[in-house]
């Protein structure tokens, strides 16, 4: 639909473009970058900035690609069980931001905390759950946007999935977590206003009722045009199961509470949570049940909304809708970026390898680490598309594999009860379990076990919903059993700031020098 140059030219000017703003801001600000600079943004944000990067962090390419497939295999049920399934876990967020400033101030990553609320063995587990949930997220962000490319430019999906995790790589190697806020407010206004064009499109160019008499005759009308669809509410339920995972264990998030001021951090997210409802929810309703009603031919329900974008407007529709694509996934890749990056470097270098480590030596670690990880990221999704793994099985199994650390990682921020092998247990017995459930689901309903089957519905239906009744039992039932209590107030010292840990050796230093001097 456009020429394949089309593709090439937007990763150039878009990467180009917020690489020159971070410089810009930089270099207006006069402000030298320091570790703790790149990892918290100074601790400064406020609420608009913050809610804005919130929506923007949580408006993934699956947000506009896989709320329109709901809408066009699932009808009005879709987009409304995608836009309030993950819409309630922003909102109760706003509680875990509080009580973390509350009690961990100065902590760099939410892995920092678990570490001194519970063990080793605990805060290993919960890394490995944070991690992948960083790396299935980047993946989701990568194969939309490579989809859309090859769906609208025809270039080809490998350099897609290769090139994409390049422009949002630089510009945050560059600037970190501030640079990640600057992107996110330019995107989230693109994004609002890219969809107040299609909508209007809609009811200019077609109006409601083609609309509704195409799903109407649809032989599956009876689903299509209810919101008491059976696919549409176990989609749903996945789909707020998945997200507690993708929110609650996502570094990313806990990055926002951390970036904002104390007075910002739960408002953000409140903000944040309400104003993103209206994305995915109008974005579906508008490309996706649209598209289905008017009998648009697509290629695969994951390309729904950019091939409707195109029959909608053109040229025109399909370079706006990547425009709003590419802020989607520019925002989401450096939110994860700055997210791996601060765990590796808080949580592995600086605690297992070198503690001593100065802000010069960390912010270079950094900036290693998000060029690495963003590189490693282009592989890995070339990866999932030669094995056939498509947007839609992620996104769905995601909760299967991250959301047994939910409820554990909860309680050990607001319960003082939660207890060591709770967390431990709930969380690894959530996943291992979850996954059983997934696997014999799928062998029993459909006879066997393949990328295929293991994607419907049920087998993903039981998987997720295995992994938060088990985590949630054995967690809570423990702590009730050992009925053990937390001094949350002997957590209020553990935490430092970067510049003041270096602060302190280098001055530590100089007094062992002039003593010896003397």
């Amino acid at each position: 639909m456009l020429p394949t140059y089309a593709g090439y030219s937007l990763l150039l000017v878009f990467g180009l473009f917020f690489t020159i703003v971070t410089l810009v801001m930089q270099r207006r600000k006069k402000q030298k970058m320091t570790a703790e600079q790149f990892s918290t943004a100074g601790r400064s944000i406020g609420v608009g900035l913050a809610s804005a990067s919130i929506i923007a962090a949580w408006t993934w390419a699956a947000t506009l690609m896989m709320s329109s497939a709901t809408g066009f295999q699932y009808g009005i049920s879709g987009p409304y069980w995608y836009a309030a399934g993950a819409c309630i876990q922003v909102l109760l967020f706003a509680i875990v931001a509080i009580n973390l400033k509350k009690r961990a101030p100065k902590a760099h990553t939410f892995l920092e905390f678990i570490a001194q609320r519970f063990d080793k063995k605990n805060h290993r587990l919960i890394m490995g759950f944070a991690l992948m949930t960083n790396i299935l997220v980047t993946a989701m962000v990568v194969l939309g946007g490579a989809i859309a490319l090859n769906s609208l430019t025809g270039m080809n999906v490998y350099a897609a999935a290769f090139l994409i995790p390049l422009t949002f790589t630089i510009y945050t190697m560059i600037g970190g977590l501030k640079a990640s806020f600057i992107a996110d407010y330019f995107n989230t206004v693109m994004i609002f206003g890219i969809l107040a064009v299609f909508a209007a499109a809609i009811y200019v160019k077609f109006g409601i009722d083609p609309i509704y008499e195409g799903l109407q005759n649809m032989p599956s009308s009876a689903s299509m045009l209810t919101m008491a669809s059976i696919p549409g509410l176990l989609f749903g339920m996945v789909n707020i199961i998945g997200n507690f995972g993708a929110v609650f264990v996502d570094q990313a998030y806990w990055q926002r509470a951390i970036a904002s001021k104390d007075s910002a951090a739960s408002k953000a997210y409140i903000y944040g949570g309400l104003a993103w409802f209206s994305i995915p929810f109008a974005i579906a309703t508008f490309l996706g049940v649209s598209a289905a009603g008017l009998g648009v031919a697509v290629s695969t329900p994951d390309a729904a909304a950019p091939e409707m974008a195109a029959y909608l407007l053109g040229g025109i529709g399909s370079i706006l809708f990547l425009a709003m694509l590419f802020m989607a996934v520019m925002s989401t890749g450096a939110a994860e970026l700055t997210a791996i990056t601060n765990i590796i470097v808080t949580d592995i270098y600086r605690t297992s390898i070198r503690p001593d480590a100065s802000s010069e030596q960390l912010l270079s670690m950094s900036r290693k680490v998000t060029l690495g990880f963003g590189l490693m990221m282009g592989v890995l999704s070339i990866l999932l598309f030669k094995v056939g793994i498509s947007l839609s099985f992620v996104y769905m199994a995601m909760g299967i594999f991250v959301s047994g650390a939910v409820i554990p990682v909860t309680l050990g921020l607001l319960w003082k009860k939660a207890t060591n092998a709770g967390t431990f247990y709930g969380a690894a017995s959530g996943l291992v379990l979850g996954v059983t459930a997934w696997l014999v689901s799928a062998s029993t309903l459909y006879g066997e076990i393949s990328v295929q089957s293991l994607g419907e519905l049920e087998p993903m239906f039981f998987g997720n919903i295995t992994v938060f009744l088990v985590s949630g039992a054995i967690s809570i039932g423990h702590a009730l059993y050992a009925n053990q209590s937390f001094d949350f107030d002997s957590l209020k010292d553990k935490f430092h700031s970067f510049d003041e840990e270096t602060d302190s050796v280098e001055e530590g230093s100089y007094e062992r020098k002039r003593a010896s001097a003397e």
